[in-house]
């Protein structure tokens, strides 16, 4: 007897994502989402489906991702896991600042299981302070900070697990907790995580899942080949300066995610969900060339691709098939309601009214339905971030959905291999959309001053690796650094669109990232990686603006009282190495008159700094050149370029006086500056062919160019 037919077709995916998060000099983990998520979500996910065999289902699995599970299960440090590794007792202020508030951040609907988790939350009084970057805590004791770390990792083990031994011992000991509490919560965490990657191999194995891959490091694929690809669905969207179209680069994450798909799974996957499901003609070239049967992306895409006519639901529930230059590829819309129902909308209602309101929807689809054959409806969304919204991490809703769809008669379940194995015919898209889920276009990753400087930065640092003769067979760190920048999230976060607190980690990372480029070249990193993308992270709001010209004598002591009085300064109790007691310089001042620029350091001892001391100034932008003072010792020094044809050469009207000061003029000339030109500046001083102190910090300060009149318009002001 034949199965009877299904009015629906289910292509459910759950997408498993998260950007490498390690320091490229010593894979120590900055951020601890990819070990939280994975014993929060990535762990239950594949039991949950697990206990319904009757439901099949597919999960992405990004190769960064199960990189950094991977380096868990192996030790890998990270940052605040070793610190909650330590004794109280051995934690610095600073240290103990760091795990107070980084343990307050607790998933979700957390603090509505434990009231005592709350309280002990509130106990540590944390509040974050945004113009020092730090924590502020009042009366943390061992205790209160004991509390809120076991808290913290008892409420990212998701519910299921809350049975293990060490979570039961700390529930049924509380408040009598100790630290071997917490190093057993530690050891659980680590348990899990470690089960992860073999849950997932296991599933798959038993043909209850399909296992699918991301490009490595989650680029978004289209921008990568061309940036140019970006307006065509926005042709006025601003670019950045530094054009990258490598599809070499785009290959490669391709090509190794399969590659280690198979290593990890034992097969190559046979589909893709390409970064925020983002295609163009060129992309899926390179699916069909690696060998890819199906990729997926947003229904936003397939209205894009068709003309007005053809655009009815019927289209969206059907699989298509893509020729490229390389063969055909197959290729899956996701159903945005339904999609956005699970990830936005169901976290508010009872688990099994919005189960059933799921099923109710398909079925409606299935009446509905005036294409050929049975609809298939592809439902895709993120597997790890939506749970944290739901009561008990989502637990009741997934038992409530999938039990649901193994009693829905009306409703199979497939898998996209399933289905296109199923013989039905595939409509041909005879033109393909440039396009990501978002609105159909790419204005998240690229436009924004602050995503286009980033891929500016990115692009050279490629064009240095390839000047130096550096490829990724002579210098294949240097290029997993620039590869790993490649990825989607450092532009996710920069500019408007998202916010996180930690903004300015991203920032440093993403840098720390390409200057590691540079440095397994051999290559010196360009001054511009020191400087943060995001302005308004550093400490620069501590400078004090100039209101005036400044006409100093340079000599190195302060020749009139009033001579640097209209310059802008450091203000005291700003950031930077000049406030720390040891600096070399507590006071920097600079300034300009109409044809030069000028910079005052005041020594912290009222001493030159030393012969062994260079001071170099670097212009960031608008046009990058670098001057150092060698030797800081009393009396006139000559300024003179460093790097380039001219290393060496004195720059043509700088002068510089030493004594309790240092003092310099440069004519904006000379620099090839004008007025009205935004100028970064990063200022170091150098020891041993080493930095010693940045001033005011690693951000550097900013100003504009003045012009003739900016002395009149101040006056005014």
């Amino acid at each position: 007897m034949s199965e009877p037919v299904a009015p629906v077709e289910l292509v459910l995916i759950w997408h498993h994502h998260q950007p490498d998060y390690r320091r490229p000099r010593d894979r120590r983990a900055v951020l601890p989402w990819a070990r939280l998520h994975a014993t929060k979500d990535y762990l239950d996910m594949a039991r949950h489906l697990e206990r319904h065999p009757g439901v099949r289902a597919t999960f992405n699995l990004v190769p960064a991702l199960v990189d950094q599970l991977e380096g868990v299960a192996a030790g890998d440090p990270d940052e605040l896991f070793d610190l909650l590794a330590r004794p109280l007792a051995t934690l610095t202020p600073d240290e103990r600042d760091d795990v107070a508030w980084r343990c307050g951040q607790f998933p979700g609907r957390a603090l509505e299981t434990w009231p005592a988790a709350r309280a002990a939350r509130d106990r540590a009084s944390l509040r974050r302070d945004h113009s020092r970057g730090a924590v502020a805590r009042e009366g943390l004791g061992d205790r209160a900070l004991l509390e809120l770390e076991i808290w913290f990792l008892l409420a990212w083990v998701d519910p299921m697990f809350r049975d293990q031994p060490e979570a039961v011992r700390v529930l049924s000991d509380h408040p009598a907790w100790s630290e071997a509490h917490r190093d057993g919560l530690l050891a659980l965490h680590a348990r899990l995580v470690a089960q992860v990657i073999p849950a997932y191999r296991a599933l798959a194995n038993s043909g209850q899942i399909e296992l699918s891959t991301s490009p490595y490091h989650h680029p978004i694929l289209p921008l990568l080949v061309d940036q140019a690809s970006a307006r065509r669905a926005q042709p006025a969207l601003p670019l950045p300066g530094e054009r990258l179209a490598v599809p070499e680069d785009a290959r490669w994450h391709i090509e190794l995610a399969l590659e280690r798909h198979r290593a990890w799974f034992g097969a190559r996957p046979a589909g893709m969900w390409p970064s925020e499901g983002s295609v163009s003609p060129e992309t899926l070239d390179l699916a069909a060339r690696a060998g890819l049967r199906w990729v997926a992306s947003d229904e936003g895409v397939l209205w894009a691709s068709l003309g007005p006519a053809e655009r009815t639901r019927g289209a969206l529930y059907r699989p298509w098939r893509y020729t490229s230059n390389h063969g055909p590829v197959a290729l899956l819309f996701r159903d945005r309601e339904l999609s956005d129902r699970i990830g936005f909308v169901y976290q508010r209602w009872d688990p099994r009214e919005a189960a059933a309101d799921f099923i109710s929807r398909l079925r409606q689809i299935g009446r509905e339905h005036r294409g050929d054959g049975v609809p298939v409806v592809s439902v895709i969304l993120d597997g790890e971030n939506c749970w944290e919204h739901y009561r008990d991490d989502g637990q009741p809703f997934l038992t409530a959905l999938y039990g649901a769809l193994e009693s829905a008669a009306d409703v199979r379940t497939r898998t996209p291999s399933e289905v296109l194995a199923s013989g039905r015919p595939l409509a041909t898209l005879a033109r393909l959309h440039s396009g990501s889920w978002i609105d159909a276009d790419f204005h998240i990753w690229i436009g924004h001053p602050e995503k286009n400087r980033a891929w500016d930065l990115l692009a050279r640092t490629r064009g240095a690796l390839l000047a130096a003769g550096a490829s990724a067979e002579t210098a294949p760190a240097a290029w997993q650094a620039l590869y790993r920048a490649e990825g989607s999230d450092w532009f996710w976060w920069f500019g408007d669109d998202h916010h996180t607190a930690d903004k300015a980690v991203f920032d440093r990372l993403f840098r720390e990232l390409l200057m590691a480029a540079h440095e397994q070249a051999g290559l010196r990193p360009a001054p511009s990686l020191r400087l943060p993308i995001v302005r308004g992270v550093a400490s620069t709001t501590s400078l004090i603006a100039p209101i005036g010209f400044v006409r100093p004598t340079i000599d190195g002591r302060r020749t009139t009282f009033y001579e640097w009085h209209a310059a802008g300064r450091l203000a005291p109790g700003g950031g930077g190495a000049m406030h720390r007691g040891e600096g070399l310089a507590r006071e920097l001042h600079y300034g300009f008159d109409a044809e030069r620029f000028f910079l005052r350091l005041d020594f912290a001892t009222g001493n030159p700094a030393g012969e062994g001391v260079d001071l170099l100034l670097e212009i960031v932008e608008p046009h990058p050149r670098s001057l150092r003072v060698r030797g800081l010792i009393a009396g006139e020094r000559v300024v003179v370029w460093e790097g380039g044809p001219q290393s060496g050469d004195p720059v043509p009207g700088a002068t510089c006086g030493v004594g309790p000061l240092l003092e310099m003029g440069v004519p904006f000339a000379s620099l090839g500056l004008v007025p009205g030109d935004p100028v970064a500046v990063l200022l170091q001083t150098w020891e041993g062919g080493r930095p010693l102190e940045s001033y005011p910090d690693e951000g550097g300060f900013t100003f504009v160019v003045p012009g003739p009149d900016f002395e009149a318009a101040m006056w005014s002001a």
